[in-house]
């Protein structure tokens, strides 16, 4: 009788040990779980502040060479407006 209460004994308190051990790494769990979900939004954020900032420097490119095509279509206008011009004059 007195080995089955010890052997009781000894498993109630592996039980409650096991039990202690579950609880403790679920816990973890939940805390991984929560810094991971924060590191995959704030990840996901910059990767769109990112993607933004690209869009913007694209937009800032094509308004410059919009710009830049502008000046030169009214440069070769006006250069071929006096060659034009010398052209009808000589004649």
């Amino acid at each position: 009788m007195e080995t089955l209460s010890f052997v009781l004994g000894i498993a109630f308190v592996v039980v409650i040990a096991l039990a202690i051990v579950a609880t403790y790494a679920f816990v973890k769990v939940i805390q991984v779980r929560k810094i991971t979900e924060e590191l995959m939004r704030e990840t996901n954020q910059r990767f769109a502040d990112v993607y933004q900032a690209i869009s913007e420097e694209n937009r800032q490119i094509h308004s410059r060479v919009d710009i830049f095509e502008k000046d030169i279509y009214s440069q070769l206008d006006s250069r071929l407006d006096k060659l034009e011009t010398r052209l009808i004059n000589k004649k």
